[in-house]
């Protein structure tokens, strides 16, 4: 029973302590500074044709949290026809210090990734990511400011795991919450939420 009891234990830890969703970040700039007016770039998802929604999504959330201003999408599309630029996955650091010129902004977000042909219940849901890397680099000199990895699997949160736990797995079993969690709108909740506490963070140093 105590065998049992203990294995459970070691379960339930590791559950709480499990994400796909990987976030680094360097000192070297105070992020906090610089995360003042960010343009989100068309996502390059491999599988999918919403790159666009994605980034709309991301810069929704960073809108939302009133505590980063972005650029609209309109103006990012026009800047990136005129300059040729149709896969913000790669635009190079170099061509990001001219973008962030052009766009006013203090930092340009670019990423690629793939989609997930996710099903529930025998229907395929649209709109998962598999996998996908972000970038935000710094429009002033081209540094990688911080990067954000999800990988294959479940990007737990606290909602998942309640909703995992308390169901007993009998209402939410894991593919459910894979489905539910890789949404690219619950994702961009997800890793602005990350991002956001990575800023507060470092404005309190």
């Amino acid at each position: 029973m105590k065998k049992l009891q203990f294995i459970s234990l070691i379960l339930l830890i590791s559950l709480f302590s499990c994400t796909s969703i990987d976030v680094a970040y360097t000192n070297k700039q105070i992020i906090q500074k610089r995360m003042k007016r960010v343009a989100v770039l068309p996502f390059e998802i491999t599988g999918a044709d919403w790159g666009n929604e994605f980034a709309d999504a991301i810069s929704h959330q960073f809108f939302k949290s009133g505590k980063v201003a972005t650029i609209e999408r309109e103006a990012i599309e026009k800047i990136l026809q005129e300059q040729q630029l149709q896969a913000s996955g790669l635009i190079d650091e170099k061509q990001a210090i001219k973008l962030g010129k052009l766009f006013g902004a203090d930092v340009i977000i670019i990423g690629r990734g793939t989609a997930l042909h996710a099903y529930r219940k025998n229907k395929y849901e649209p709109n998962c990511i598999d996998t996908f890397t972000l970038k935000a680099i710094n429009t002033e000199n081209g540094e990688i400011l911080l990067t954000v990895r999800k990988e294959p699997g479940i990007a737990w949160d606290w909602r998942y795991r309640a909703q995992y736990c308390c169901g007993l797995t009998l209402i939410w079993d894991t593919n459910d919450i894979l489905v539910e969690s890789s949404q690219y709108d619950d994702l961009s909740k997800q890793l602005v939420k990350k991002i956001l506490v990575i800023m507060e963070n470092d404005k309190n140093k």
